[in-house]
């Protein structure tokens, strides 16, 4: 009689830190790698076995509002901009459905965990609290949250259960109300996350100034700018297709990386694009890296790292609790491939993924 806590994978499994593929099978019980073997065993799924995706950079609110006009980066998220009138007329509860749908899709696509960019202050964190709620109620939904809260206008205070500050460029801000917020959300022991380097480099050295826990973008850094982040070993979280749509460039991912900073995979704006991961990797293999396995460490392996989730995402190791994903390697998608790690990033997309656990 099967256990009712114990699943059996089999098939490729990309292994620990460096995903080194591994032909055999894979024992969860409650979660946790409780067994690694080369033997033959009859499987509850059977596939490329991998960690889960994580989602390092996201804005669900605006989840209302799909595929607007493309328009310079200011006037879609800018004050007053194509965003902030969407929101301002949309109802509460349409903001929350459209996250919950959001939710679902990346639950489904693979992702196990998202820190999201909260707008809204108190009432936008707590739309998205509920969005999760309702998704762990009727969809099942078990997704690790990081929420980067952003103030109320005129408070400096932030919502309790956020785990970090999430602040756009500290040029649309005064900077005593930036430090404010900065010092009010370290004394409680929150992280603090900044756009930075996005529409130009003269915030980088500002962001740097309030040693941030998280840089998001960076396409306008020049090789001094990424020194002095890898100096100060802050992790940056890049959105190449976000930032094509918006015309800002890309980020020189390809020195991020040569010169150790931690880099991070994000599909920002859901109104800009689809919180996919796979269309992420493969436009990041493809056209920027060339390097399928810094590309999935980028939206794995890293991801947990930046967002504290070592300990429940991440590598696959026995003794481990770990978020798996598996993929269909029979699917008409993806059938014929010869190398399981390329086939992942390059290939495959959210409907090869056989199961989420």
């Amino acid at each position: 009689m099967a256990e009712p806590d114990k699943i059996i994978l089999r098939g490729t499994i990309l292994l620990g830190e460096e995903l080194e593929p591994f032909e055999g099978y894979l024992v969860l019980r409650d979660g946790v790698v409780a067994e690694i073997g080369s033997e033959r065993i009859d499987p509850d799924f059977e596939g490329i076995i991998s960690p889960a995706l994580i989602n390092a950079h996201v804005h669900l609110g605006d989840s209302i509002l799909k595929d607007p006009p493309y328009l310079p980066l200011n006037d879609l998220v800018g004050p007053g901009g194509v965003k902030h009138r969407a929101l301002s007329s949309a109802t509460r509860r349409e903001q929350v459905e459209g996250m919950r749908r959001s939710l679902s899709y990346m639950a489904r696509s693979g992702t196990s965990a998202f820190a999201d960019f909260r707008e809204g202050g108190e009432d936008g964190v707590e739309m998205l609290l509920e969005a999760m709620e309702e998704g762990k109620r009727g969809d099942g939904l078990d997704l690790i949250g990081r929420i980067f809260g952003r103030p109320d206008p005129g408070s400096i205070q932030v919502h309790q259960n956020c785990w970090g500050v999430g602040i756009s460029s500290t040029k649309d801000h005064p900077r005593s109300w930036v430090e404010d917020v900065v010092e009010v959300a370290r004394s409680e022991g929150k992280k603090i996350a900044l756009h930075a380097g996005e529409a130009g480099r003269d915030d980088i050295e500002d962001a740097l100034s309030l040693e941030p826990d998280l840089l998001v973008h960076l396409t306008k850094a020049e090789p001094r700018d990424l020194a002095k982040v890898a100096e100060a070993r802050v992790p940056v979280v890049v959105c190449p297709r976000s930032n094509l749509v918006t015309g800002v460039g890309l980020p020189d991912i390809a020195r991020m990386l040569d010169i150790g900073i931690v880099v991070g995979l994000g599909t920002d704006n859901v109104m800009l694009n689809g919180p996919n991961l796979f269309s992420e990797m493969e436009f990041l293999s493809k056209a920027l890296l060339h390097n399928d396995r810094q590309v999935f460490m980028m939206c794995t392996l890293n991801g947990a790292q930046i967002l504290g989730a070592d300990d429940a995402a991440g590598a696959i190791r026995v003794g481990k609790k770990c978020r798996i994903m598996v993929i269909n390697r029979r699917s008409d998608n993806m059938a014929g491939g010869k190398d399981s790690l390329a086939s992942l990033v390059r290939r495959a997309n959210p409907s090869d993924v056989l199961a989420v656990l």
